[in-house]
């Protein structure tokens, strides 16, 4: 095993009479690919939206580098924060805005950086995911796989220490889901983030990823290496990654 970074120690989550996580544990490998599967309603996304503090747990805790995010002052979480970077489904990308000001957004908000280091980073993330030529056109003027990319480099523009993806490939054809893959596969490798991938991309999901974790019925029932999944005795994990289970939409 890798070296922890982030852990999710008993995490309970109910929605109403809901229970959605039921004593989750995970524990998140710094510099590695982690991906998370599981039937359409398990609560994936839910579950990766309480590392980012979107969602917080009826109990259980969250830990970063070994120290429990409850007992951590605002500083703390703040720099910690700031380490993470999410990737939404839809890419979450502002229609008023240009691939540029898209792209500068988390850095111009925030209002703490000189303009000419905030150009010469929004130059380099799109030099790096080949859209340059891109930046003074809309999302709405762009194909599904470009906006893919727009979001990747504003996910990148804090240089983060983790990029966390929901869905990254949801509603894109069998080429442009092999694309982003190899897009967060090469990004991955060349910036050093960690990340953690929901997805309903399998098997080729497990081609880019050092890590699997399934959800089932509120608690991770299989973790360990992407090459090792198959040779799992697990029968619920074996009926799902061979598509027998109803529903392959996660």
């Amino acid at each position: 095993m890798g070296q922890p970074y982030i852990e999710l120690i008993d995490i309970h989550k109910s929605f109403s009479a809901n229970h959605v996580l039921d004593g989750v544990n995970l524990t998140i490998e710094k510099g590695l690919v982690t991906c998370i599967i599981g039937k359409s309603g398990t609560g994936k996304s839910v579950l990766i939206k309480h590392i980012i503090g979107l969602i917080h747990a009826d109990s259980g805790q969250v830990r970063v580098d070994g120290l429990p995010m409850n007992e951590m002052d605002n500083d703390q979480k703040h720099r910690f924060y700031k380490q993470i970077s999410f990737m939404f489904q839809d890419n979450a990308l502002f229609d008023f805005l240009t691939v540029w000001e898209n792209i500068a957004l988390p850095l111009t908000e925030k209002k703490k950086m000189p303009m000419d280091q905030i150009r010469q980073r929004v130059k380099e993330k799109m030099q790096a995911l080949e859209i340059s030529k891109h930046e003074n056109k809309y999302p709405g003027q762009l194909s599904g796989g470009i906006r893919k990319r727009v979001a990747l480099a504003r996910a990148l523009i804090t240089e983060p220490v983790a990029v966390l993806f929901d869905e990254p490939t949801s509603g894109l054809d069998p080429v442009r889901r092999n694309s982003v893959h190899a897009m967060i596969s090469t990004y991955q490798k060349e910036f050093g983030f960690t990340a953690v991938i929901v997805s309903h991309d399998i098997p080729k999901i497990f081609t880019i990823s050092q890590r699997v974790a399934m959800l089932d019925q509120g608690k991770i029932i299989y973790f360990g290496k992407s090459d090792e999944i198959f040779q799992t005795d697990n029968e619920t994990v074996k009926a799902f990654i061979s598509g027998k289970e109803t529903g392959k939409e996660t």
